[in-house]
């Protein structure tokens, strides 16, 4: 589906946490963004299974996506470490699982782009993306950060000054990041570099029971988490349509 020049506006579909389920419906739209958390323990086979869907989602003319803490083969020195608490049968190949994830072709065949702390412009809207898997630390998952520290500030602030939409796996502080617990664990210090930096869509996942949609000031806040508690694909993704100027 093409832009939507006429009303110069682009329809970003968000989708989060699907944890290598694909039993729901996508809409139309023009981007598809995935919050993380794709797989359910970074296997070789979930990798491979994930890309393969998204190659078939040719109604996007982009997918763009991060990785999340289930991801877990995608921090290499995280897995090197941890690796047979996670897959005690055998270890994966994560060297070989980073290169299938950053294969150029992805990008210029199926307009796939996978994004760690990086950004990436798109030609047709001019829209900034910047994407980060990394949150507070959860359980000792991959992408864990301590809290409050100056390690997660320092990640927070790569982001660019002028990023249009911003794609974390965990959510800022007290925006949809109540636990089924009524625990806010989001994080204060992305809080603090969203609200200076104020892009025109945050999304997120992580927390799958704070699945939802908010505004504050001038940021759209997207929890686009699919899967519930119960790892069950039943939260629908949530489309978002951003004003752009466009370059094409």
């Amino acid at each position: 589906m093409a832009s939507n020049n006429e009303s110069n506006t682009t329809r970003i579909v968000c989708i989060s946490d699907t944890h290598s389920r694909y039993q729901f419906e996508l809409p139309p739209g023009d981007i598809l963004v995935h919050g993380g958390d794709f797989s359910l323990d970074g296997r070789q086979t979930e990798i491979e299974e994930f890309l393969k869907y998204l190659k078939g989602l040719t109604q996007y003319r982009l997918k763009i996506f991060i990785a999340g803490n289930h991801d877990l083969t995608l921090e290499p020195k995280f897995y090197e470490e941890t690796w047979k608490r996670w897959h005690y049968r055998g270890k994966q190949d994560y060297e070989l699982i980073g290169r299938l994830i950053r294969d150029p072709s992805l990008a210029t065949e199926h307009g796939i782009i996978y994004l760690e702390q990086q950004e990436f412009v798109d030609p047709q809207t001019g829209l900034k993306f910047f994407g980060s898997p990394y949150q507070p630390e959860f359980c000792d998952w991959a992408f864990n950060l301590p809290a409050n520290s100056p390690e997660i500030k320092q990640v927070w602030s790569k982001i660019p000054d002028d990023v249009d939409v911003l794609i974390t796996h965990g959510p800022p502080a007290n925006i949809l990041d109540k636990t089924f617990m009524e625990q806010h664990v989001g994080c204060a210090q992305l809080l603090a570099r969203v609200q200076k930096i104020k892009p025109k869509l945050h999304v997120f996942g992580h927390i799958h029971e704070a699945y939802g949609r908010e505004e504050h000031d001038s940021t759209i806040f997207v929890n686009a988490s699919t899967c519930n508690l119960r790892y069950k694909p039943s939260q629908p993704p949530i489309v978002v349509e951003l004003a752009v100027k466009g370059t094409k």
